[in-house]
Formats: C-alpha cells, structure tokens, sequence
C-alpha cells in the first residue's frame, strides 16, 4: 500500500513539475522514420546511410534506433547488413562502419572445392581470391569501397557457397534467378542476436502522435531514498511524457549508476508500462557517508536522445 501511495504521489510530482513548462515545439532535425522496420535514422547516421548509390543493398533496413552501446558507450545503429559507429575524435562526431565480416568469421569452416586461381579470379592482399560470380558482383557494386577486401576463402555453410570480406558476406544461391544469385547476407543482424542479443532494441518506435506532431518526450528520474545506507536497496523510478503531459508508454529506458569514484553501472530497464513508469532497484555499494550517487536515465526516439538526471547520498 505504502508503494501504490509512492507511485501516486510520483505521477502527481511529475505533472506538476511539467506544466511550469511551454510545450517545446517539434524538432526539425534531419531524420526519416522508416515504416517498414519502424525505427528511425537521423543525423550523421542518416548522412552516412543516403552518402551510398544504393543504401537498401549496402545496408538494408533498420533493424535498432540508435542506442548506447553497453559495452563501448558508444552510439551505434544496426541495419540488415551493418553497424554504423558513431565516434567522437576531438569533438567532431564521424560515423565509421563496422567491420562485421572480419567479426563474424570463424576459422575452421570447410572450404569449397573450387579452384581458385585462374582468369575468374583475383588475388587480393589479404592472401585470398575473389572469383566467379562473386567477383562480378565484387567489381558490379564497387566492392572495394563497399565490401572491403576478402577476409575468407570461398567456404562452405549449411550446405551454401559463402565468401567473408570486412562488411560484408556473400551467398551463392543458385535457385534464384539470373542477375540475383549472389545475395549479400544480413551481417548486421547477424551480428546483433549473436552479440547484442536485447529484442527490446529491436522493436518498433512511434512515429508520431496522435495529433501529427513529432513527440518530444520528457525524462523524469527520481529514487525512492534520498538518503540511504550502504548495503540496503534503492529503488529508482523513470517516468516518461510527452510534450503534452501524457506518458509514454513501451519507452526504452537504460540508467547509468555513477558513483563518487567515478565506477558505472549500466541497466536496461524494462520498458515504461501504461503511466510512463519504469523502475528497478539495486543495492548500493559501501563508500563513505555523504557521498553523493548520480543516476541518469536515458530514452531514445526517433534518433534522439532524451535524458533526465538525480542523485541520492549515502547516510549513517
């Protein structure tokens, strides 16, 4: 009884907090909302995406929004076929693709019994040669700038020809017709459930609200003890509206822990239910007393990220 009376007095904190607020009017940032995957692609990600001839057989879809990387903290976006890496190098932000067919490949896969020198093929500095078809769609797409340089022999997996290079892998499907035999496997989500393996990531974002207007949410953060002891739980609480007040429900949520000596934390939340609200608690490590603890939260929708900021302090 006394968390439902907590959760009650935090809605009402949160409404009244909010409405000292103008709404802020829809951003004009450059992003596309892709409806067949429902996710969005914006700024440098989205320059990157359309600098190709042909970004839907290069990268395909979006599969993820972008997100903070868990492991790297850095922003990333999955496509089909790709990861684009969002990397910061004296405060110039640059995207720069992964190299998921140098990660995905494993030593030991058998190779097919083809010969692989002769007029249909070619030697590249990696010590392995492109041939066949595979070099005719190699040289077709521009595979030098696209695909990078081959990192396998031609091998055989689950019964199919396949060829691994930097960003990308090729397939040899003979059933199909000709011009469309060679097909450029999905590396990038591939490499997302092998890795990432978070199917919270992988569903769709709204695209806009009910009265067409792009959504600008707002993060709220509070924690259940503003004062706590070390060793005992915290309980952390994300709420999420929109511009007009109203919560925002299934919101992807991750909160970064940091503490006095500047060690992180990061958790993925579950998503926000019906009010807008998700939480979770943790047990709060020693350190000494009066030592301030951040946390901050962070949501992101149709490329951009919303984030919202507490902190408690340990006490006797």
């Amino acid at each position: 009884m006394k968390l439902f009376r907590f959760v009650i007095v935090l809605i009402l904190l949160v409404a009244s907090i909010a409405v000292i607020f103008r709404p802020a009017a829809a951003q004009t940032t450059d992003s596309v909302y892709v409806t067949e995957t429902g996710h969005w692609i914006w700024g440098e990600f989205l320059r990157t995406y359309n600098s190709v001839s042909d970004p839907l057989l290069y990268f395909g879809y979006p599969i993820t929004d972008d997100f903070t990387d868990p492991v790297t903290k850095q922003h990333v976006q999955y496509f089909q076929r790709a990861r684009f890496d969002l990397i910061e190098t004296d405060g110039v932000s640059q995207i720069k693709i992964a190299p998921l067919g140098t990660l995905l490949h494993e030593d030991g896969v058998p190779l097919a019994d083809i010969p692989n020198e002769g007029p249909t093929c070619r030697a590249f500095s990696t010590g392995y040669s492109v041939c066949y078809a595979f070099l005719q769609f190699y040289d077709a797409y521009d595979g030098a700038n696209h695909f990078g340089n081959p990192v396998s022999s031609l091998e055989v997996v689950d019964g199919r020809y396949m060829q691994y290079f930097e960003y990308a892998r090729m397939e040899w499907w003979p059933e199909k017709p000709e011009g469309q035999r060679v097909v450029l496997s999905d590396i990038g989500r591939i490499y997302f459930d092998k890795v990432v393996a978070d199917p919270q990531l992988l569903k769709p974002s709204p695209p806009t609200d009910v009265s067409n207007n792009l959504l600008n949410p707002r993060v709220h953060v509070f924690t259940r003890n503003a004062l706590i002891r070390t060793g005992s739980q915290q309980t952390v609480y994300v709420v999420v509206q929109d511009q007009y007040l109203r919560p925002m429900a299934k919101s992807q949520v991750s909160v970064t822990v940091t503490y006095p000596d500047q060690t992180q934390e990061f958790y993925r939340l579950p998503e926000t239910n019906e009010f807008g609200i998700s939480q979770f608690s943790f047990t709060v490590p020693a350190y000494d007393v009066r030592s301030v603890i951040d946390v901050k939260a962070e949501i992101t929708l149709r490329g951009e990220m919303v984030s919202g900021t507490s902190w408690f302090r340990l006490w006797y």
